[in-house]
């Protein structure tokens, strides 16, 4: 996964983000595939933020977008915004199905 990682890191960059937090969270495994959750907290201005999640979307693997909060990074009324929310990926399980 640290294709996704660097790919998400770029995107940040070219957005106009600071990026604060990305971390990898434990891997969960489902029936058919395992979920890989990104915990990520990034500052920047309304449009950057949406650029980046647009870009987000945009990747050519499925990334699932979960629990956004959005603050002011600063008391001050027209700053920045600091977003923090949980990105997914998916891959195949390759044990078969689990009970």
């Amino acid at each position: 996964m640290p294709g996704l990682l660097d790919e998400v890191s770029r995107l940040a960059q070219n957005s106009g983000l600071i990026i604060e937090q990305i971390q990898w969270l434990p891997e969960t495994l489902q029936p058919a595939y395992s979920e890989l959750p990104l915990q990520l907290r990034v500052v920047g201005g309304y449009h950057d933020l949406g650029l980046f999640l647009s870009g987000i979307a945009g990747l050519p693997r499925i990334v699932t977008l979960h629990d956004f909060t959005l603050t002011a990074a600063t008391p001050a009324a027209n700053g920045p915004l600091r977003m923090t929310l949980l990105a997914k990926t998916y891959r195949a399980n390759d044990q078969g199905l689990i009970p």
